[in-house]
């Protein structure tokens, strides 16, 4: 018995041993499978990455001379500079260096330009881009700092039969001296037509250059453009839409509509659009007067309350118009009058521009030509100082701008993405929208712009690009399946193209006496260090506001009404890291009375202390210049704590706090006759104390009117 169970036992583990064999065989055919075809793929990436590969190109930045030149700005000698601008579409250019022409001919006999690095280097190329004609260049030369040269090129000049190209010119072994210059001969009347070069490079690289878009990497549609429907578009054109940041409005332009004001003869008239609650675009409704008349009105940016719009040109009350950009506030009765925006040293040299005002309504940016600007059109920004009062326009600089036109700026949500079309950028057409990340607070140093892709940019002119607050629709124009003309379509767009989450806050302004709609203000300041970083004005109707604040930070604002006492709110984003919408804050503003009490919200000390934290002077400060402003104003200040402690102590704590306030504002130059201090201990609780949230309520300092 004991044999036969050993047998059994030994035939039982040989079976399992041959099943955990055949297990593991099979185990080690898939793993070997799945090594190849890892291998497989990284193999196949290699060979991507190699057929891709940038090579490493160091692009012309200066002029050293030049036989002519076409124009002081179109197909200037200045245009060759920097990476290529046409290629790799190529075409012709007013990016592109051409030599000058004399009754349509160009120049007679040979043409040069020589092009200088501020780096020399040892090189194994020399790469001319060739975006129009090309097949005219006869001789290529480099040149060292001490005036050493060498041809590396010579050629019959002849048309290549191609549009354009990119020639690589290679070494046999590196260059014998630090190449420092670069000299192209050619013969103009060799190949007919304007012979335009792009850009001048020198590398050290065998490899093949390739020039490439900036495309958005890994960039992805899932989706086609899709139409905003039958209550928008029609047989005319709808063109530069403007999608609330709330995404619910959108206003554009109708073009020689015959409800238009000026009838069918007027070309540009303000209409608008609402979505309904089953997300249905609703008829369209000319906007009316005073925003539209006989003249070319359309809205360029919209403010994230919704209440207030930055219109194109000026408005004269006599019925005219002349170039500037205006500003109109939504009122009790309908739209304001606009007034004019006044920025300082302005001029514009162009008959065209496009302005965009920030979210936050601190920055004034505008595409206009200007003596300091790069070329044609420039992308510039006003810094806000007052109401309708703006610094003198800086240039964005010569990441963002080119010496084409760069125009129809949209700067998302958050701050920093900014949005532009151009015509100096490589791209897919005549004008690509792109896409770019301002790095600091100068205004001055940006990410290189990236091209929206095919998907978005056609062969044709693309522009009046935007997105809502939440960034996940971009809204344009387009005559790819339009009804007739231009109509108005929105695509989704991929994560990789939208700009850094922001949060929308809504809410309402009421008076807490008898609860009626406030035509109120609301300041955003970023804490702890209270930077303004946001304006908006309530609907003067329904109180209704709307604030758009970057995520990932902390906020303080708060509500100014005429005749009424400030409130402030504070609000912690500092662990959002996507788009999300608050909504019903509710904020409601005392009358200026005797009897009338006012928290004071943004009111800290230390645990168990009368010592302020810093982080109340911000609210001290505004309360001073309150009382600054109603000099008459008597006040008493009052403390209270919650029910921790013993009574005496709550008592001396609260009346402590409340004179740590009114020392504050004594310093600071307001009487001590006009202020009472008092502590009420936990005597005038307003929640009940059996919980936290509870007792910070009752953690409190108010004051109250005694004499107005």
């Amino acid at each position: 018995m004991k044999n036969s169970f050993v047998f059994s036992l030994i035939l039982l583990l040989v079976s399992s041993f041959t099943h955990a064999q055949d297990v593991t065989n099979k185990t080690a055919v898939a793993d070997s499978n799945k090594v190849k075809w890892e291998a497989a793929l990284v193999q196949e990436e290699e060979l991507k990455k190699k057929e891709d590969t940038i090579v490493n190109v160091t692009w012309a930045d200066r002029i050293v001379k030049y036989s002519s030149e076409y124009d002081k700005i179109n197909h200037s000698a200045q245009q060759v500079l920097g990476k290529p601008n046409v290629m790799p579409t190529g075409g012709d250019a007013k990016t592109a260096w051409c030599v000058k022409e004399k009754k349509g001919i160009e120049a007679e006999g040979d043409a040069f330009i020589i092009v200088g690095y501020s780096k020399p280097q040892i090189i194994q190329q020399v790469v001319v881009a060739e975006n129009y004609n090309p097949g005219a260049i006869k001789t290529i030369s480099i040149i060292s700092d001490d005036g050493t040269e060498e041809t590396i090129y010579q050629s019959t000049p002849q048309a290549i039969g191609k549009p354009s190209r990119i020639l690589s010119v290679f070494l046999n072994q590196p260059s014998a001296f630090y190449v420092s210059q670069v000299k192209v001969v050619l013969e103009p009347n060799a190949v007919d037509g304007q012979n335009q070069i792009d850009a001048i490079g020198i590398s050290d690289s065998k490899d093949s250059v390739k020039v490439y878009i900036n495309t958005i990497p890994k960039l992805k549609f899932h989706s086609e453009p899709e139409s905003l429907g039958d209550g928008i578009n029609s047989v005319y054109d709808e063109v530069a839409p403007m999608i609330s940041p709330d995404g619910k409005r959108v206003y554009f332009d109708r073009k020689f509509h015959p409800d238009n004001v000026g009838t069918h003869k007027d070309e540009d008239d303000i209409w608008y659009s609402d979505l309904s609650k089953d997300k249905v675009w609703q008829k369209a409704v000319n906007i009316g007067q005073p925003l539209n008349n006989q003249y070319n009105n359309f809205v360029q940016s919209i403010t994230p309350d919704g209440n207030a719009l930055l219109l194109g040109n000026i408005y004269k009350e006599s019925g005219d118009m002349y170039p500037g950009v205006s500003l109109t506030y939504r009122t009790r009765t309908g739209w304001a009058f606009p007034e004019k925006q006044n920025i300082a040293d302005f001029y514009n040299n162009s008959p065209y521009a496009s302005y965009f005002l920030s979210n936050d309504g601190r920055f004034l940016l505008m595409s206009i030509e200007r003596k300091d600007g790069k070329g044609e059109l420039d992308l510039y920004v006003s810094f806000r100082k007052d109401d309708n009062q703006w610094e003198a326009p800086i240039n964005l600089g010569s990441v963002v701008n080119t010496i084409a036109n760069d125009y129809s700026p949209f700067l998302a949500a958050d701050g920093v993405t900014l949005y532009f079309s151009s015509e100096g950028h490589p791209g897919y057409g005549k004008a690509d929208i792109f896409m770019t990340t301002r790095l600091d607070d100068t205004w001055q140093n940006w990410t290189e712009p990236q091209n929206l892709g095919n998907v978005v940019n056609s062969s044709e002119t693309d522009s009046k690009y935007n997105i809502p607050a939440s960034g996940n629709y971009a809204y344009f124009s387009s005559t790819n399946n339009s009804k007739g003309k231009n109509d108005i379509f929105k695509i989704e767009l991929p994560k990789i193209a939208q700009p850094k989450p922001v949060v929308l806050i809504s809410g309402v302004v009421r008076n807490n006496k008898t609860n009626e709609p406030i035509d109120a203000r609301i300041i955003v300041e970023e804490l702890p260090d209270g930077k303004e970083v946001a304006i908006a004005r309530t609907d003067p109707k329904t109180g209704e506001f709307k604030i758009i604040l970057p995520a990932g930070k902390k906020y303080g604002f708060r509500a100014i009404g005429l005749g009424f006492f400030e409130i402030n709110k504070n609000i912690d984003l500092t662990n959002i890291d996507e788009y999300t919408e608050i909504e019903d804050e509710l904020m409601t503003l005392s009358p200026i009375e005797v009897g009338q009490v006012v928290r004071l919200n943004n009111i800290f000390f230390e645990t168990g202390k009368a010592t302020l934290k810093k982080e109340s002077f911000l609210e001290l400060d505004r309360t001073i210049s309150f009382l600054n402003n109603n000099p008459d104003l008597v006040i008493e200040i009052s403390g209270h704590t919650d029910d921790v402690g013993s009574e005496s102590f709550n008592q001396k704590l609260s009346q402590a706090r409340a004179q740590s306030v009114a020392d504050y504002l004594i310093q600071h130059g307001i009487a001590s006759s006009r202020l009472k201090v008092v502590g009420y201990g936990e005597l005038q609780p307003i929640s009940f104390n059996n919980d936290e949230e509870g007792r910070k309520n009752n953690r409190r300092v108010e004051f109250k009117v005694l004499k107005n």
